[in-house]
């Protein structure tokens, strides 16, 4: 598949599939979204140790991830309305029953059930975006704006309801906003996600390596990010700073963050994705080092919002790189997979790490993470812009 570079001024993807989209991706990414407060919940709720927290929440995840996976090569063929409607009833059962769980083993079976639902959603955002948009990159920016937005006032809230009523509060509040955003889902068209006539204009397959090498950078990212933010309240604490105080950190870093989720949107492929894919490798890593090292507040709190602006900005460009591979959604969606595996792989190689050196430890695998990340995108860009070459000489020859 070549890299594609619409002019942004020309791209007009319809209101409904966007806000749609954007419902789908915010129901079935929630629950990463807020882990921080769900491990901090999980630890004073059932008296776990960070480690035990950790490994009990990337339950979830790890289903939402397997998911995302098993359902990506069936969505061409399912009916996208009905399909997320049946995820997010799954996902509202669960969430209502894990509320009122006493167990931990029995928490962790409710919150497998609810990944699964939520594995369905996010898989879904990012295929309906591939298939349906004539600038995913974009689109999937609109997604980190919102992210941004959003998160700042959940984190806001977050943080006080998991201070008073632990789990019960953050997952009362995942519950409260999954349900306000379900109406959304029915914008969704209720046909199989096949790409448009439009979108496959002058498309061929990627080879697997490509799709591999991609998949493979965004599992390396992600667990490298994750094993950074899983440990956020940790490294306030450490720092000097209560729950609460955290919280209010985040929504401050949301805020600012939505800067980096107006750049991507902004910029989107203008200039091609190898300089922003290298200039937020070379910032995740430099703001890693920061906040596992340093035990100043103000460190703490700069590093932190610096972190999210840099990942906000970051995401856009590796969701967009799959979805250049194959317009038909099938790596878009398996971009989507990769993003929960890592994401599910952060708290475990973190807590791991956190065990054998500290959080240097942390540090160092983070930073060794994301110089393969930019080797292995590096190698994506390079031969889909070869293939692109390649095509329009062909195109003039004939």
């Amino acid at each position: 598949m070549t890299e594609t570079s619409h002019d942004p001024a020309a791209i007009h993807d319809p209101p409904s599939l966007v806000l749609a989209a954007i419902a789908a991706q915010v129901i079935g990414g929630l629950i990463t979204q807020m882990s921080p407060f769900v491990i901090s919940g999980l630890m004073h709720g059932f008296s776990l140790s960070g480690r035990d927290a950790a490994f009990v929440g990337s339950a979830e995840l790890l289903t939402l991830a397997a998911t995302a996976i098993a359902i990506a090569p069936a969505l061409p063929r399912l009916s996208c309305r009905s399909t997320g409607l049946a995820a997010v009833g799954l996902t509202l059962l669960a969430d209502g029953a894990s509320i009122f769980c006493a167990s931990w083993i029995s928490f962790v079976l409710l919150r497998a059930l609810a990944g699964m639902g939520e594995g369905a959603l996010y898989a879904m955002s990012l295929s309906v975006v591939a298939c349906r948009s004539r600038s995913p990159d974009r689109v999937y920016g609109y997604f980190q704006i919102v992210w941004a937005l959003g998160s700042a006032a959940l984190f806001l809230i977050g943080g006080d309801l998991t201070a008073a009523f632990a789990y019960r509060g953050i997952l009362a509040l995942i519950a409260g906003v999954t349900a306000a955003l379900t109406p959304l889902l029915l914008l969704v068209p209720d046909t199989p996600l096949r790409a448009s006539d439009e979108t496959l204009e002058g498309a061929a397959p990627a080879s697997p390596l490509l799709g591999m090498s991609t998949f493979i950078a965004i599992v390396l990212y992600l667990t490298a990010s994750a094993a950074i933010y899983m440990f956020t309240a940790p490294l306030g604490e450490r720092a000097g700073l209560d729950t609460s105080s955290v919280g209010y950190a985040l929504t401050v870093a949301s805020l600012v963050g939505l800067a980096g989720a107006g750049a991507a949107t902004a910029i989107n492929v203008r200039w091609g994705r190898a300089t922003p894919i290298s200039g937020f490798c070379a910032g995740f890593s430099a703001v890693a080092v920061v906040l596992c090292l340093s035990h100043d507040a103000t460190a703490y709190l700069v590093s932190l919002v610096a972190s999210v602006a840099v990942f906000y900005f970051s995401i856009p460009y590796l969701f967009g790189l799959a979805a250049a591979l194959d317009r038909s959604g099938r790596w878009a969606a398996a971009a989507g997979s990769a993003y929960l595996i890592g994401f599910a792989a952060g708290p475990m190689a973190g807590g791991a790490m956190l065990g054998l050196g500290g959080y240097p430890g942390i540090a160092a695998l983070c930073v060794a993470m994301t110089l393969v990340v930019w080797g292995l995108t590096m190698f994506v860009h390079t031969r889909l812009k070869r293939t692109a070459r390649a095509s329009l000489a062909a195109r003039a020859l004939a």
